[in-house]
């Protein structure tokens, strides 16, 4: 039997997409007296969330993306997290912090390094205390000047943490100067997230924080002190003043992770050939479907006139 033209097309453009797709490489990078990781910690699956990759998914792209640490932050449920979490450590993936996004009309809060649901309906202030008791990080979600209501004093003196770089600042360049005026309202660690739901790059706007080591106990701790560091819109860096001048000392490692940080990696020509393949196979094996099924359907009955 003869193969149809349109599936040996979709088929090619698989096996191209499956030589071309490695993961980036994540060698330790040793800083001072730590080590240096790359992280985000604002992604969704679709298991019980809204994103486009089910936690396992979520695993293998950030393995793909050279993250050695991730949360997964489903919104209003911590179980999505888990599965990742059991996964990772089963093929020895990335870290995965269990979290949730709390959402509340006034804001949008990420608890990292939870094991429980927060309540939504709590106060903020009482949503952080949550967060705080099981010994996690709360974080500002992109704080829009829309959001700044929702964060009074009471909750601005117990925030951890407060994103400055998200994928919408490429969309709006004016939300980075919101999330800047934000983050001058407390002593906050500087948070990058692309807010992954499965369009865009995964560790987009990563964050890069100085740990003892990749364990969850040394991630969290790096980010309740402070030692992280953010790249912005326009390569700008945000966060603790000793980890930048660390890293600037190191011009080639310094361009890598605001190149890392800030944009997509170029794509090649086999990647353009794989893409067109699997589309064009794609559409065509659906169009002849369509097609088929036309030719297959009986013709009207009409009631027959005497």
């Amino acid at each position: 039997m003869r193969a149809s033209p349109c599936l040996v097309a979709l088929l090619a453009g698989v096996a191209i997409g499956t030589i071309t797709d490695r993961a980036r490489p994540r060698p330790p990078c040793a800083l001072g007296d730590g080590r240096l990781l790359a992280a985000d910690f604002h992604l969704h699956s679709s298991t019980w969330s809204d994103g486009a990759l089910t936690p396992i998914g979520l695993v293998l792209e950030a393995e793909r993306q050279g993250l050695d640490a991730i949360a997964i932050t489903g919104h209003d449920e911590v179980a999505d997290a888990k599965v990742g979490r059991w996964f990772s450590r089963l093929v020895g993936g990335p870290t995965v912090l269990v979290g949730q996004e709390i959402l509340a009309p006034g804001h949008h809060l990420i608890g990292v390094g939870t094991e429980e649901v927060v309540d939504s309906s709590l106060p903020l202030a009482a949503q952080i205390d949550a967060i705080h008791s099981q010994g996690g990080v709360a974080i500002a979600a992109h704080p829009t000047a829309s959001f700044w209501p929702g964060f009074d004093a009471a909750a601005l003196a117990k925030l951890d943490a407060a994103e400055i770089a998200h994928p919408s600042i490429y969309v709006d360049p004016e939300l980075q100067r919101d999330y800047e005026q934000f983050a001058a309202k407390g002593s906050f660690a500087a948070i990058g997230s692309s807010d992954f739901h499965g369009v865009g790059r995964m560790g987009l706007c990563r964050t890069y924080l100085l740990a003892h080591d990749d364990s969850p106990d040394a991630v969290l701790s790096a980010l309740k002190e402070h030692r992280t560091l953010v790249f912005g819109r326009d390569g700008q860096a945000y966060g603790d003043s000793h980890l930048r001048s660390e890293v600037e000392r190191d011009p080639a490692l310094l361009a890598r992770l605001k190149t890392d940080a800030t944009t997509d990696p170029p794509s090649t020509w086999l990647d353009w050939v794989g893409r067109a393949c699997g589309l064009c196979g794609l559409f065509g094996l659906v169009a002849r479907r369509r097609a088929a099924r036309g030719q297959e359907a009986p013709p009207d009955k009409r009631p027959s006139v005497r």
